[in-house]
């Protein structure tokens, strides 16, 4: 449904529940570029029916300017503590891979849920069950924040060869990723 031409004109021929279904099964961002097509009324209704978390996470994503790096973030990924175990690691992987399809790039928070780093899934995938994860974590993994300027750090991210980075709040607290099609974009 996201990739298809004026989605919005599709949306608006279903009723109120079949268009709040539609857009709880797509990522936050996409649901947003589509609700930016309708006018308010429509939109806020819609917002209302959806369930808490989507609800929650349009909202967030609404609530940057436009020319934030928040507004092109998505909410669609996979995030572990840093004191796991491989195995626990994997399991968390697998569990949180249900509701979320942007794996090729675990991120990792410390006790204090702040951002400590990234592990690439092949480095999970091939890791011995006894290796330490601490290991595999690239703790220099690059981010942005969510407030900060798009003009301002495009050219940084672009330099990067990954391909998600995450966005952080002031307080280095994941609040979702720039994929490498919203960095193009």
């Amino acid at each position: 449904f996201s990739y298809i031409e004026a989605p919005d004109e599709y949306l608006q021929e279903l009723n109120l529940d079949q268009a709040a279904k539609v857009l709880s099964f797509m990522d936050s961002d996409d649901a947003v570029d589509v609700l930016d097509e309708l006018d308010d009324s429509t939109q806020e209704k819609l917002v209302g029916m959806l369930d808490e978390e989507s609800s929650h996470d349009i909202k967030m994503i609404q609530s940057y300017e436009d020319d934030e790096v928040g507004s092109l973030m998505t909410t669609n990924f996979i995030v572990i503590h840093e004191n796991l175990t491989i195995r626990q690691a994997m399991r968390e992987l697998i569990r949180q891979a249900g509701e979320n399809d942007n794996i090729s790039t675990v991120y990792v928070i410390d006790k204090n849920d702040q951002f400590y780093g990234a592990i690439d899934l092949k480095d999970l995938i091939i890791a011995r069950e006894n290796t330490p994860l601490q290991e595999i974590i690239s703790s220099s993994y690059p981010y942005v924040y969510e407030n900060e300027k798009i003009s301002e750090c495009v050219e940084k991210i672009a330099d990067y060869e990954e391909d998600s980075i995450p966005v952080l709040t002031q307080e280095k607290k994941i609040v979702g990723i720039l994929t490498a099609t919203d960095i193009v974009e």
